[in-house]
């Protein structure tokens, strides 16, 4: 029997920047670490279809 590997992190490209980075879509995920305010983050929703990098998601936080 073939092994399979899981794929636990998955590549995804910045929607602001660009930047290629990963994202686990879960809470094991580095976002749910991050202090972001409420309001900032139902923004970001509403300007992006997808994650954005940490590096951006930092620059929001620090808003």
């Amino acid at each position: 029997m073939a092994k399979q590997n899981k794929i636990i992190m998955e590549k995804e490209i910045c929607p602001r920047c660009g930047r290629e980075f990963r994202c686990s879509k879960s809470s094991k995920c580095w976002c749910y670490e991050m202090d972001v305010p409420v309001e900032t983050l139902e923004s970001l929703q509403q300007d992006f279809e997808s994650c954005i990098c940490p590096d951006c998601l930092k620059e929001f936080a620090r808003q």
